[in-house]
């Protein structure tokens, strides 16, 4: 005879196996392909407001400085396209 907890447990086991069973590849590619770039995102979120905590207390002054030279370089680069050319004809 079969400890009648185990034999809830062989049952509950025995329905996941077969509802796993009847998914197509593709379901279970999507579903898992989703899972992974959702993981990427929130740790991407995650570093980001870390990083950005740690700019605001001060913990990371390098890293400020890091980011005052992307700025400046991105400006730069915006005044660049914004600014008409001198060779262009009127």
């Amino acid at each position: 005879m079969i400890d009648p907890e185990l034999k809830g447990y062989l049952i509950e086991i025995n329905k996941n196996l077969n509802r796993l069973g009847r998914q197509s590849k593709w379901h279970s590619f999507l579903n898992g392909t989703l899972s992974g770039l959702g993981s990427i995102i929130g740790v991407a979120i995650a570093l980001t407001v870390i990083g950005w905590v740690l700019n605001v207390v001060g913990v990371i002054p390098a890293f400020r400085k890091q980011v005052n030279q992307w700025q400046q370089v991105i400006e730069q680069s915006l005044q660049v396209k914004t600014t008409p050319s001198s060779t262009q004809k009127k």
